[in-house]
C-alpha cells in the first residue's frame, strides 16, 4: 500500500493501486482509495473510503463516508454517508443515515436508515432485523 502525505499538517491519504491484492484487516484514519482488490475488513472511525472503478472488495466495511465507483461484495456501515456512483455495484447490506444512489448504479441488499442507522457496529445488528433473502452468497448473484 502506498501512503501519501501532502504536507506535515494535512490528512493522510492511502492508495491501494490497480493490480494490488490485499488480504486482511485494514484500519485507516483520514482517506483510503482502493483501485485494486481487497478481501477482509476495512475500518475507520470517521475516515472516507473511496472504491475506484477498478476496485473490487470482498469485505466488511465500517467507515465514516464511503464512495463507491467499483464493486463491493459485503456489508457496509457508513456512519455519515454512503454514495453509490453510476459505475458502482454493491452486493450486501448497507446501514447509513444518508444514501445516495446514482442512476445506473447496482444495489442488491437490505438498507437501514434513519434512527435505525445510528452509529453502531455491524455485529450489533440482530440477524432478525435483516430480511432472510439478504443472507445469500453474492458471487454469481
Amino acid at each position: 500500500m502506498k501512503l501519501v502525505k501532502n504536507d506535515r499538517n494535512g490528512p493522510d491519504y492511502g492508495l491501494i493501486g490497480h493490480g494490488i491484492k490485499v488480504s486482511g484487516d485494514i484500519n485507516f484514519a483520514d482517506q483510503l482509495q482502493v483501485e485494486g482488490n481487497v478481501v477482509g475488513k476495512i475500518t475507520s472511525a470517521g475516515g472516507t473510503l473511496v472504491i475506484g472503478e477498478t476496485g473490487e472488495l470482498e469485505a466488511q466495511i465500517d467507515v465514516g463516508i464511503c464512495v463507491i465507483h467499483g464493486s463491493l461484495y459485503g456489508d457496509l456501515l457508513g456512519k455519515s454517508r454512503v454514495e453509490i456512483r453510476k459505475t458502482g455495484k454493491v452486493h450486501g447490506d448497507v446501514i447509513t443515515p444518508v444514501l445516495i444512489v446514482e442512476e445506473g448504479a447496482v444495489f442488491n441488499g437490505a438498507i437501514k436508515m434513519g434512527q435505525e442507522a445510528s452509529p453502531r457496529k455491524l455485529e450489533e445488528i440482530p440477524s432478525s432485523d435483516v430480511e432472510p433473502d439478504a443472507k445469500r452468497k453474492f458471487r454469481g448473484a
